[in-house]
């Protein structure tokens, strides 16, 4: 994997970890990850982190929309999407 790649990834893990100690919102990790996606311009890893994303965003759409926070249900829904993005960073750093 290059330099470039493993920064990216870095990035990723460091958003996820600042989600999870909440110092980003749920709004703000989603607009990275797809930043961050951008930036890596790579269609494989795009089409792999989209369902992912996706999720995200739904939960985040439901929060927004009716002005509070996350459920323990939806709280268990991000978590669940964080562990697959992790899963999918590690399978990409494998090569």
């Amino acid at each position: 994997m290059d330099e470039f790649l493993a920064r990216q990834f870095s990035v990723l893990q460091k958003l996820i970890n600042d989600y999870r100690q909440k110092a980003v919102s749920l709004n703000a990790l989603i607009q990275r990850i797809e930043g961050v996606t951008g930036v890596l311009g790579n269609h494989t890893w795009s089409d792999a982190v989209f369902p992912i994303v996706l999720s995200l965003e739904q939960v985040n759409a439901a929060t927004l929309e009716a002005r509070r926070e996350l459920t323990a249900v939806e709280a268990a829904a991000v978590e669940s999407s964080l562990l697959e993005l992790k899963a999918l960073i590690k399978s990409f750093e494998a090569g």
